[in-house]
């Protein structure tokens, strides 16, 4: 991990999204099995309510994407929780779940992900997100 996920800080909150967008991006099976919290939950725009070991179980094409652009409206750390709210632009890859259920196209979508600092580092605790409209660029 080259991010510095090792500080209970904005900072560090802020790369442990970064460090999720890229080895989910990735397909880093291993990096995501280790960043994943054991409790981990997931509520996906394409009808898909999962655990950790769900998750972790299906093939990462499943999850593909093609191009994200995000956008961090807020962020908060309350104790060890730090939460990532925004909007965010995603091109599904074929053979993905959203491009199953919504095509291979720009998809936006509003999303929240939340992060628990555990053992001096950050891990991914729970995301859900949800299709709002189609656009072309954020904030359309």
């Amino acid at each position: 991990m080259s991010e510095p996920l090792n500080e209970l800080s904005d900072k560090g909150l802020l790369a442990a999204s970064r460090y999720q967008k890229r080895i989910v991006g990735d397909g880093d099976e291993e990096a995501l099995a280790r960043f994943l919290h054991p409790n981990f939950i997931i509520n996906a725009p394409h009808n898909l309510c999962a655990g950790r070991d769900q998750i972790l179980s299906m093939s990462q094409a499943a999850f593909a994407e093609e191009k994200c652009q995000t956008r961090i409206e807020k962020s908060s750390i309350t104790g060890n929780v730090g939460i990532l709210m925004g909007d965010e632009v995603v091109t599904p890859a074929d053979g993905s779940l959203l491009a199953a259920w919504f095509g291979a196209k720009r998809l936006r979508r509003r999303f929240t992900d939340v992060y628990v600092f555990e053992h001096g580092e950050w891990l991914f605790l729970a995301r859900q997100a949800s299709a709002v409209r189609e656009a072309n660029r954020l904030g359309d």
